[in-house]
C-alpha cells in the first residue's frame, strides 16, 4: 500500500493538469455563453441554454456565500473553539507568569571561575561576557503562556 504523503506524485500531476484544463474550458464556455448573443446560438442550432440573468446571478450568489462564510461563519467557529476563561486549558503555571518588565524571562548562568588564559592582555573573557549580555537583551522571547487579562486588554480596551 503506498504511503500517504503530500509530496508530488505522477498521478497527482495528471489529476491536477486535468483539473486545470477542465476549469479553463468551463470558464471559456461560461464566457462564450454570457457574452455571445443568442442569435448566434440559434443559428448553430443551440436553443436550450439557460436565461442570461443566471450568468450574473450565480457568481453573485457564490460571492455572497463566500462573504458570509469569511466574515460570519469562520470567525464564529474560532470563537466557539476558544476555551472559557474558567476552563482548565487557560490556567497557567507559576513559571509562565513570571516576566521581566519588557516581557522576557532571563536565564543567565554565571561563568564560574576566573579567566584561564595564559596571556591576560589578550583575554577576550570580558568582551564575550558583554556580548552575551547584549545577546540576552536582544534575544527572541521564550515561549510562554499569555495572560488572559493582557490579551483582553490589548484586544478590547
Amino acid at each position: 500500500m503506498p504511503e500517504h504523503t503530500p509530496a508530488p506524485t505522477p498521478s497527482r500531476a495528471v489529476y491536477g493538469f486535468v483539473m486545470f484544463l477542465s476549469f479553463n474550458i468551463f470558464f471559456l464556455v461560461y464566457l462564450v455563453w454570457a457574452i455571445v448573443p443568442e442569435t448566434y446560438f440559434e443559428q448553430i442550432g443551440i436553443d436550450f441554454l439557460p436565461q442570461r440573468h443566471w450568468a450574473v446571478s450565480i457568481p453573485i450568489y457564490f460571492l455572497t456565500v463566500l462573504a458570509i462564510f469569511a466574515f460570519l461563519i469562520y470567525p464564529s467557529l474560532g470563537l466557539l473553539m476558544t476555551p472559557d476563561i474558567d476552563d482548565l486549558q487557560t490556567i497557567t503555571d507559576e513559571v509562565g507568569s513570571r516576566r521581566k518588565k519588557n516581557g522576557m524571562k532571563l536565564h543567565t548562568t554565571p561563568i564560574k571561575g576566573d579567566c584561564v588564559c595564559k596571556d591576560k592582555e589578550n583575554c577576550w573573557k570580558e568582551y564575550y561576557e558583554l556580548r552575551s549580555e547584549e545577546a540576552i537583551q536582544k534575544k527572541i522571547p521564550v515561549v510562554k503562556d499569555l495572560d488572559i487579562w493582557d490579551v483582553s486588554e490589548h484586544l478590547y480596551l
